[in-house]
């Protein structure tokens, strides 16, 4: 049976496309770059210019915009793989990459299937975008009947021998997913995968590629990398001499070599992240217009899995609740390596000197840097003889010129705060790759971060640059997003998700996830031990906002005679901790912001019968029933609130939980108490100059009380979450407040 041919009217619609004077001017502009040995000028969006430059390099806006004009990435001080990443996107040393760009490929090479017929014929390409769902072309499989004839074979390719690879084949589930779209500019189909016909594999196996909608991903001139069948043989890869000449709102064009079977095979950037589903190329072949003039030979055109992304979001409110979850778990994710390779041990993107957490490193010595990788990298150990090994299926060796053995990481952000010692959480800078909190998050129920209202006490805190069309007031970290009270200097309202099903443990002392890779169970002897290290920790200011807009650490420095106010976290440092590992360690580390930052009494942040207790009480549930929540923490603001320093000090703090329960939206709301413990102020001059303490007695209050009455204190308006509270039939009962002394009295249903 012949390969699948592109239908004649998607072949007329490129070949029209390509024709376009749009597209002829951003090829043509191409050339001349290319001519002039400037690729940078190729690309007329200024604003994608910058957020490529800090996504790649790893740096701030300030330099990106310097780097986006031209400026020379040595002369600016840059140096090692941030150095070399700005040079190859402005074009000065296009042909080095890093040789992790190799173990890249290789995982973003296991996801990538051919379509086959069930006797053996092939049809096409495609990948895995969550261990759930594939994704080709229309034009491959058109129809959830069609796609009963097919099956998906992972791992038909050769080894280094020159030996084939044992391959699995998975037939396909079209009842439980299908979802496709025929458009010629967008061509896609979604299905889900089903049962396993042959072979030893799981789709977990594979690993698979997210499908991400950022502006950060390509810059027209740049070059692209294709993963495909052609002509249904053994997977091949097509390596970085292919480069982008054309973007449309929905479609990408790239020279590039291809062949009939290359249908649904990925395109990605040099990062490896996907930047377009490939469906249509003529190569070695040039086709006349009628008119006399020829199309390009080598052009090739790819959907943007941008504009795919836009249009599977859009048919969210068309599908079932159980096709819903499946598609949005999809679209929430991060590449997942396959578990086949070996390779479990993430690396933070677009952090410079990336290195083990727990050894120090002289300023004179150097390690490799990651730039923004969509994949987890291998891991790394540093041996005595100043070797490096690398461990994916092979070990590696490399020995780096100044590497005596002793590998750490001294890059310490200009914006943090050293509260006492040398910390190994440090956020990523490139704020540009976090999403915020999802109000979507909860199938079938949109739950926006609370309004501010007038009633609200003070003005909010506006971001110094914010991204066009985004809201000015949200400061977007991973899975959580902070509004900001600038006349308090903290937040009006946090906002975090939280994946019960994703949780990850990350150690506090170092940043990581957990190397024996379970879930973040709380325990007490973490709990206990995580007290111990938070005297220690250091945290940063958000650059985004004015510094006089925030805390710092000024606020709890020398604290006399004792320690009264502990750094309290409104998004609690777990919570926000799931999803691949760079998401997690980013998260634990974005938690570590002043931004997220009130002063607590220390006995009220640390007591487990108190504030913690209620959120590890939901977290663990959550953990323990793979459930997903929205969490919205922040302070009560009161002018009558007493001074300490700089700041009033908030007596109250809200807690206000969503959830599903059998899809029925159920919403619980806290508030506790610290003014028992809040007595006496530290610092208050007696006649003899000494500083008073706290009270030994008081204790924090902690009450459930309704949704509607958390809006009164606050000024916040919580939309819908008020007609789904729990308490409110126990109101009549009880009265607006229920003090808790059991966890057993909270009314959850």
């Amino acid at each position: 049976m012949a390969l699948q041919e592109v239908p004649k009217r998607i072949t007329n619609a490129a070949r029209e496309r390509v024709r376009a004077s749009e597209a002829k001017k951003q090829r043509e502009q191409v050339r001349e770059s290319a001519e002039q040995g400037n690729l940078l000028t190729a690309e007329p969006d200024e604003h994608r210019k910058i957020h490529r430059f800090q996504a790649v390099a790893g740096v701030d806006r300030k330099i990106a915009i310097a780097l986006a004009h031209g400026e020379d990435p040595a002369k600016m001080g840059l140096d090692g793989d941030a150095r070399l990443g700005a040079e190859r996107i402005q074009g000065r040393t296009t042909d080095f990459v890093g040789v992790a760009f190799l173990d890249s490929a290789l995982a973003a090479a296991s996801c990538v299937a051919r379509v086959i017929f069930r006797d053996g014929q092939p049809q096409g390409s495609g990948f895995l975008i969550s261990d759930r769902l594939f994704l080709t072309n229309n034009h491959v499989i058109s129809s959830e009947k069609a796609a009963e004839e097919f099956l998906l074979e992972f791992n038909y390719e050769l080894d280094p021998h020159g030996h084939a690879r044992s391959v699995t084949r998975f037939a396909l589930a079209p009842k439980t997913f299908f979802l496709t779209n025929s458009e010629d500019d967008l061509d896609y189909t979604v299905v889900a995968v089903g049962d396993r016909e042959s072979g030893a594999g799981d789709p977990k196996d594979f690993g698979f590629c997210p499908l991400t909608n950022t502006d950060d991903k390509h810059l027209i001139g740049e070059f692209v990398n294709i993963i495909q069948h052609p002509d249904g043989d053994y997977k091949q890869v097509v390596l970085r001499e292919n480069q982008l000449v054309t973007r449309l709102d929905k479609v990408l064009h790239y020279v590039a070599d291809t062949s009939p079977g290359s249908s649904g095979s990925p395109v990605f950037n040099d990062q490896w992240e996907a930047v377009a589903l490939h469906h249509w190329g003529e190569p070695y072949r040039q086709v006349s217009d009628g008119a006399g003039q020829m199309v390009d030979k080598e052009v090739n055109e790819g959907i943007r899995i941008s504009a795919i992304v836009q249009a599977l979001e859009q048919t969210l409110s068309n599908l079932q609740r159980a096709q819903v979850l499946l598609l949005k778990s999809a679209l929430k994710q991060s590449f997942r390596y396959p578990s086949r390779l070996g390779l479990t041990t993430a690396t933070s993107p677009s952090i410079k000197e990336e290195t083990s957490p727990s050894e120090p490193m002289n300023q004179t010595e150097k390690t490799l840097k990651v730039n923004k990788p969509i994949h987890n990298f291998p891991s790394t150990h540093a041996n005595s003889d100043g070797s490096v090994t690398l461990t994916i299926p092979l070990e590696i060796t490399v020995r780096i010129p100044g590497l005596n053995g002793s590998v750490g990481n001294s890059s310490v952000p200009s914006n943090s705060i050293d509260s006492g010692r040398a910390e190994a959480v440090t956020p990523d800078p490139n704020y540009l790759n976090r999403k915020g909190y999802d109000p979507n998050f909860l199938s079938d129920f949109t739950l926006p971060i609370p309004k501010v209202t007038d009633r609200a006490l003070g003005e909010r805190a506006t971001l110094l640059n914010p991204a066009r069309g985004a809201d000015p007031y949200e400061l977007k970290y991973e899975h959580f997003s902070i509004v900001i009270n600038r006349t308090r200097k903290m937040a009006y309202v946090t906002a975090v998700n939280i994946d019960g099903q994703q949780s990850r443990r990350v150690i506090r002392e170092t940043g990581r996830v957990s190397d024996d890779g379970t879930r973040g169970r709380s325990s007490r002897s973490r709990r206990e031990s995580a007290k111990a290290a938070e005297a220690s920790e250091k945290w940063y200011i958000d650059e985004r906002i004015d510094e006089g807009d925030q805390t710092n650490q000024s606020l709890y420095s020398n604290q006399q005679p004792t320690r009264i106010f502990d750094r309290g976290h409104q998004v609690r440092r777990e919570d926000p901790v799931w999803g691949s590992d760079r998401e997690a360690e980013r998260a634990n580390a974005d938690t570590f912001h002043f931004t997220n930052c009130c002063p607590q009494e220390s006995r009220f942040n640390q007591q487990q019968q108190y504030w913690q207790g209620i959120e590890n009480y939901v977290l663990d549930n959550a953990r323990e029933e793979d459930a997903q929540l929205c969490v919205f923490t922040g302070p009560v603001f009161a002018a009558s609130d007493p001074r300490y320093r700089e700041v009033r000090i908030p007596l109250q703090f809200f807690k206000v939980i969503a959830r599903l329960e059998r899809g029925e939206l159920k919403a619980t709301a806290f508030l506790a108490d610290q003014s028992e413990l809040l007595t006496r102020l530290p610092e208050r001059l007696s006649r003899r100059g000494a500083s008073e303490a706290f009270g030994d007695l008081g204790r924090v209050r902690e009450y459930q009380t309704t949704v509607e009455e958390i809006e009164e204190i606050t000024g916040l308006d919580f939309g819908l979450l008020r007609d789904y509270d729990t308490f409110r039939e126990a109101e009549s009962l009880t009265g607006r407040f229920l003090l808790l002394e059991d966890f057993a009295d909270i009314q959850l249903s």
